[in-house]
């Protein structure tokens, strides 16, 4: 464990000498405070459902973030009535700790959710949600490569592991060693939940890389759907699902929302990961809307063992 509280993260040794893991890094050692200005009090940051876009009733970006993570729950079907709550969870990319905090609320009687992360300073903010909210028994967190999930603790599989938003930030062998990783540390049938943001293959061929010193979110490994999905298929899962989600003029107003709370609260200067949003906003939501880009919700079920390839 790190940290001078009881209850903070274990680490979990690298095995990996990967440059854009340190470039991930650095994308987020900003302040919470900095970025709960741009993305609301409860710090979600993967898109909004706002369900009535001309609604007269404003929706906030916290209540639309959490909106989104309920409209994904429910298509996996972990919401319905008399469905047994999981037993164990992870939530590969954990952030600021949102979701997390939202799963242990909607599954009281799950006895372990674990969170894991590369960024210290996320998950320093996790720690203290976890202590405030007295659930350091249930909810465990690691400072951790995607790639080196076969090395979490206890070997008892999950039976619900969601990734949000994070694929966006691994190399193409990450993704591939991650999800076969996490084939193998699931039990059959159980759910994999993905919301991602991805690219036409038209878009990807015509757009030159992204420069890395300019690239301050490290989305510089940007993906389509078909990749995405044909390596979740190797790797041992079926995918069930694969939509559209948010639809794209909800996630066009959930950017450009970004951009608006940037340019109030920093309206000279904010850091370089804040910059890059409000420099990309604009192009990113003439992208959604031309379905050059879109937010893929993907829910996908661990094979049974024999069919794995």
């Amino acid at each position: 464990m790190t940290g001078d509280d009881d209850q903070r993260y274990e680490v979990l040794p690298s095995h990996r000498g990967d440059s854009f893991r340190e470039h991930v890094i650095r994308a987020y050692k900003d302040s919470p405070d900095d970025w709960r200005n741009v993305l609301g009090d409860q710090l979600h940051f993967q898109w909004g459902v706002y369900d009535h876009p001309d609604s007269p009733r404003p929706v906030s970006l916290d209540e639309a973030g959490a909106r989104h993570l309920e409209r994904q729950l429910a298509l996996a079907g972990v919401l319905e009535p008399g469905h047994p709550a999981p037993r164990r969870v992870l939530d590969v990319g954990c952030g600021w700790g949102a979701a997390l905090r939202h799963l242990a609320h909607v599954f009281p009687d799950c006895p372990r959710l674990d969170g894991i992360n590369i960024s210290p300073e996320q998950l320093a903010h996790c720690a203290d949600l976890v202590r405030e909210a007295h659930e350091a028994e249930r909810i465990h967190l690691y400072l951790c490569d995607a790639a080196d999930i076969a090395q979490l603790p206890d070997q008892e599989p999950y039976d619900l592991v969601l990734v949000r938003g994070a694929i966006t930030h691994f190399p193409p062998d990450v993704y591939e060693n991650a999800t076969e990783a996490l084939a193998r540390r699931m039990e059959p049938g159980g759910l994999l939940v993905i919301s991602e943001t991805l690219y036409s293959e038209e878009f990807l061929a015509s757009q030159p890389p992204l420069p890395p010193d300019t690239d301050h979110l490290a989305l510089g490994h940007r993906k389509s759907l078909r990749y995405v999905t044909d390596v979740l298929e190797n790797s041992g899962f079926r995918v069930r699902d694969q939509r559209v989600l948010p639809s794209p003029e909800e996630a066009a107003r959930w950017v450009l929302e970004l951009k608006s709370n940037i340019d109030f609260h920093f309206p000279k200067e904010a850091s370089a990961p804040l910059e890059a949003i409000r420099a990309m906003a604009v192009d990113l939501a003439v992208a959604l809307l031309r379905n050059e880009a879109s937010v893929r919700s993907i829910i996908a079920e661990r094979r049974e063992e024999g069919r794995l390839m």
